[in-house]
């Protein structure tokens, strides 16, 4: 299981870092505050799915993100709910609908979500939630130009753009101290 609180909390430090150095604000916006219990049940109710354990304590403790790294995670409150979820989910379906796409086939049983989107880029992150509960982990699928990366679960994920986030950001501080 991830310990979000220290994913969240050494990614932002590195963004904001990052920000700071760079002069750049809007590289680093902080994590959302917890969801609730009751915001989580109303999500899975909405969407007719059940979370599994490692997304449900990722909204535990930050109830989605507007810049981790270049991806906006949703909230509970956005999940089913938000007018740019809506048409950010929208656009998700059509790119599922291509033949592009490894995470076509949603397996019996299961809803895919999605989770993420990045802000330019058609690049998606979905998850596969099931209807029932009791299923275990739920894959994540990271979708981009027909390239559609599977991860066991939300946590991997998260730890390998969490990585992925710091080691770009600590080269472009290296670079940028090289050309001074």
């Amino acid at each position: 299981m991830t310990n979000w609180n220290a994913l969240v909390g050494s990614l932002y430090a590195t963004q904001y870092g990052a920000a700071e150095r760079f002069g750049e604000p809007g590289l680093s916006m902080p994590p959302n505050p917890p969801a609730s219990e009751a915001t989580i049940a109303a999500a899975e109710r909405r969407l007719g799915v059940c979370f599994d354990a490692e997304f449900r304590e990722f909204l535990l403790v930050c109830d989605g993100w507007s810049r981790f790294g270049t991806i906006q995670l949703f909230g509970v409150g956005d999940l089913a709910a938000g007018e740019k979820w809506r048409r950010d989910s929208a656009c998700a379906a059509a790119y599922f609908g291509t033949d592009a796409s490894g995470a076509l086939v949603v397996p019996d049983g299961y809803r895919r979500v999605l989770v993420g989107k990045t802000m330019f880029s058609p690049r998606f992150i979905v998850m596969m939630f099931p209807i029932r509960p009791g299923y275990g982990a739920s894959p994540c699928w990271d979708c981009a130009a027909g390239i559609d990366l599977r991860y066991p679960d939300f946590g991997v994920w998260a730890e390998h753009e969490a990585a992925a986030i710091s080691y770009a950001l600590n080269e472009e501080i290296a670079d940028r101290r090289c050309l001074r």
